[in-house]
């Protein structure tokens, strides 16, 4: 399967979206990349390395993670993966 996004612009998306962000995290500089892994790896408590794979496509998330992904989003997990046909799942 593919992730339809990379996951930390989907976290980038979903902070503005929130309304939670202050005037100045608006004007100033965003999170690098890096940071947004990082944060994106602490609340699914996996590495940021498992982050940038699963982003790469180097590394399939077990059906735990994808659900905790799509949880933590509020999307389901087909709407996080795309799932091509004739893949061995």
């Amino acid at each position: 399967y593919t992730i339809v996004v990379k996951l930390t612009l989907l976290l980038e998306c979903s902070a503005r979206e929130g309304g939670d962000r202050t005037e100045k995290q608006d004007t100033g500089a965003q999170k690098s990349t890096e940071g947004q892994q990082q944060e994106l790896a602490d609340a699914l408590s996996v590495t940021r390395q498992t982050i940038i794979s699963l982003e790469n496509g180097r590394y399939n998330a077990s059906l735990t993670l994808a659900h905790k992904a799509a949880r933590f989003f509020g999307i389901t997990i087909e709407e996080l993966f795309i799932f091509e046909d004739g893949e061995n799942l």
